[in-house]
């Protein structure tokens, strides 16, 4: 059985590291915007570390690494365009499925009597190209990524910090957005003197307000309701774990393990009626 070498063109190992260095490198600064970075981090480490174990030809074992890597890279955009969210168990999924896809194919044509051969000048034209433009381009865009964290959760945090309230053994947090409340339960913790708490721990309540658009003119004196529209609004209920409120909390969110913004907040009791 004669091995086909497939890829063996420098200039198309070269064009190949470039195209493996951009997908990886909004796969990074995608992972920084999710503000989860360990599972990603672990995906991509796991996608480009298996094909490594499974050949004995170093060019096949890295070739292959950066293929996959390009594939979890491409199926996370796929998620993200149907509408979900490549983290968590997700993109562990997706990187198995990567590799499954990227060692399959191998061996597919081997079965059909064609196994790959990879050529040096392929595989270290392109492992070169990955390397110098993945760590410049990555790090630009998570610093990119870091400016733009920073001004969305300090905004999200001094909005929802003009709703809380606590409640007995509880932190309530009103008048929150769906889109809000996906953002605290994801990004957001609460610290007091005692202990933290992350959001993810809150219980959410769906209350619809009601929104009433009238009209009034000098011929007219008696308003007409022009439209009433109803909005979904989301209350989050922290539970303190039997330990009464405090009088402040400091807010804060984080972005893997960096804080990207942080307020004190006093609490105010609402008054009963």
């Amino acid at each position: 059985m004669q091995e086909r070498s497939i890829f063996t063109n420098s200039l198309a190992g070269l064009a190949s590291g470039v195209v493996v260095a951009v997908v990886v490198s909004w796969f990074a600064s995608s992972a920084y915007r999710d503000g989860s970075l360990l599972a990603p981090l672990f995906a991509l480490v796991l996608a480009m570390g298996i094909p490594y174990l499974l050949y004995d030809a170093l060019e096949k074992r890295l070739t292959f690494g950066l293929f996959a890597a390009a594939l979890l890279s491409g199926f996370s955009l796929l998620v993200l365009v149907v509408g979900g969210q490549p983290s968590g168990l997700t993109v562990l999924g997706l990187s198995l499925l990567a590799v499954s896809l990227a060692v399959g194919t191998d061996l597919v044509l081997q079965d059909f009597g064609t196994p790959v051969k990879v050529s040096p000048r392929f595989c270290y034209g392109a492992l070169v190209t990955f390397l110098v433009v993945a760590l410049p381009l990555s790090t630009r865009q998570i610093v990119r990524e870091h400016h733009v964290a920073l001004q969305e959760d300090d905004a999200l945090i001094r909005t929802v910090a003009q709703h809380v309230h606590p409640q007995g053994d509880t932190i309530v947090f009103e008048s929150i957005s769906p889109r809000q409340q996906e953002q605290l339960k994801r990004l957001v913790s609460v610290r007091t003197k005692e202990k933290t708490y992350t959001l993810a721990d809150a219980e959410v309540e769906s209350v619809l307000e009601e929104r009433t658009v009238k009209r009034q003119n000098r011929k007219q004196p008696t308003p007409a309701v022009i439209s009433r529209e109803q909005e979904e609004r989301m209350r989050l209920i922290l539970s303190l774990q039997g330990v009464p409120a405090p009088d402040d909390i400091t807010l804060f969110s984080r972005r893997g393990p960096i804080t990207t913004s942080e307020l004190s907040v006093a609490l105010e009791k609402k008054n009963p009626g």
